[in-house]
C-alpha cells in the first residue's frame, strides 16, 4: 500500500489560529485587532499560515497604532 497523503492546513479559523500562534483564543483576538492580522474567506473568518508565520516572525511588521485606540477614543491636548 501507498503512504497516507498528508495536506497541510494553508486556513485556520481563529481558535485554529490561536493555537498555531500558542495564544489563548481571548489574546489571539485582541492581537488580530491590535496587530490588524489579514483575514480571509468569503466571511473573512479565517486567517493565513503564511501571515500566522509572518506575524510571529516580526509583529512589528502588522502593528496599526490607529487600530490600537478604543472607539470614540480622542486625545486631551493640554
Amino acid at each position: 500500500m501507498g503512504r497516507p497523503i498528508t495536506v497541510e492546513r494553508q486556513f485556520y479559523t481563529q481558535k485554529e489560529a490561536a493555537e498555531y500562534c500558542g495564544y489563548s483564543v481571548v489574546k489571539f483576538r485582541q492581537f488580530a485587532k491590535d496587530y490588524d492580522i489579514p483575514r480571509c474567506g468569503p466571511k473573512r473568518d479565517r486567517y493565513r499560515k503564511e501571515d500566522l508565520d509572518d506575524f510571529m516572525t516580526d509583529p512589528a511588521s502588522f502593528h496599526n497604532p490607529i487600530r490600537s485606540r478604543r472607539p470614540g477614543f480622542v486625545p486631551v491636548e493640554v
